[in-house]
């Protein structure tokens, strides 16, 4: 497994209502839980913790940010498929990074068996990241974009 898939299964349940989620892939075994409860002084929990067992190399926490965003809202794939930045190939994409977005916004394209089903904003903010290559196969609910 590489560093973005395990990124992908950080955010995913960082999305879930669920507090552990462990997957076996290619005899690799990972295991991500979620900090309950709240810091004393009534901060937040820590971010998903990565349980990996051998062989799988240690995994680098991510670096911590400088202020806490006030809430973060993702953009997921609606469906299975490949997922496109861009409408057609040369195109220029929907959206980019630091870009206000709103509620409904077509902002990618995710294409399975030659059929096109957009991807929409679930609400209005600016894109802070990308988290998916274009090109890159997904599953329904897989995040695409993450909200500032």
């Amino acid at each position: 497994m590489d560093l973005t898939h395990v990124r992908r299964l950080i955010d995913l349940l960082a999305t879930a209502p669920v507090a552990e989620l462990e997957v076996e892939e290619g005899g690799c075994r990972i295991r991500i839980t979620r900090g309950g409860g709240t810091q004393p002084d009534g901060a937040p929990s820590a971010p998903p913790a990565v349980v990996a067992h051998a062989p799988v190399a240690a995994v680098p926490p991510p670096a911590p940010t400088a202020a806490p965003v006030a809430e973060e809202a993702l953009i997921a794939a609606p469906s299975y498929g490949v997922f496109h930045l861009s409408p057609a190939p040369g195109a220029p994409p929907f959206v980019t990074v630091g870009q206000d977005v709103q509620a409904g916004q077509e902002v990618g394209l995710v294409e399975a068996m030659k059929v096109f089903n957009a991807v929409r904003a679930t609400q209005a903010g600016r894109i802070a990241a990308v988290l998916v290559e274009d090109g890159t196969e997904v599953e329904a609910g897989t995040p695409l974009f993450r909200l500032a």
